[in-house]
């Protein structure tokens, strides 16, 4: 049902406190909330990563990671040591209250939104990113 709204607004900080935001600024956008202790988003971080190295992210899309629910008691605790351990190089947001993951409707992990260069939400889906379609639908929001 979000498809077609406009995308939250986001502003918080990396795991160093420095700002960062999610925002209509023209450009597409992709954000990967990840949980530090859920198996899924363990195997997807070094897939999105690679596909990172690879340059599979278009020219002018914005990617942006969001740690949400945080649990300091759960496994691979602390989910900036796990991220730098994977060698992560995406723009990370930190939702230590889960209200960014409330915001965009997150069900499950790893969860993904795409939002145009409008701010409007393209798509959400959950898992894992099968980068060919993805790749298209990002080249097609660049292209409009």
């Amino acid at each position: 049902p979000a498809v077609g709204q406009p995308a939250p607004a986001v502003t918080g900080a990396d795991f160093d406190g420095a700002p960062t935001a999610i925002d209509a600024d023209g450009r597409p956008k992709v954000v990967l909330f990840l949980a530090h202790w859920c198996p899924h988003c363990q195997e997807e971080v070094p897939r999105v990563q690679a596909w990172v190295n690879a340059g599979g992210v278009p020219e002018g899309v914005d990617l942006v990671s969001v740690a949400t629910a945080i649990d300091p008691a759960a496994p691979n605790y602390p989910p900036d040591a796990w991220l730098t351990r994977e060698g992560w190089t995406l723009p990370v947001i930190v939702d230590p209250t889960n209200s960014i993951s409330t915001a965009y409707g997150l069900t499950a992990f790893p969860f993904w939104a795409i939002i145009g260069p409008d701010g409007t939400v393209q798509g959400r889906f959950v898992g894992s990113a099968t980068f060919d379609d993805l790749e298209t639908q990002l080249r097609a929001l660049v292209a409009s």
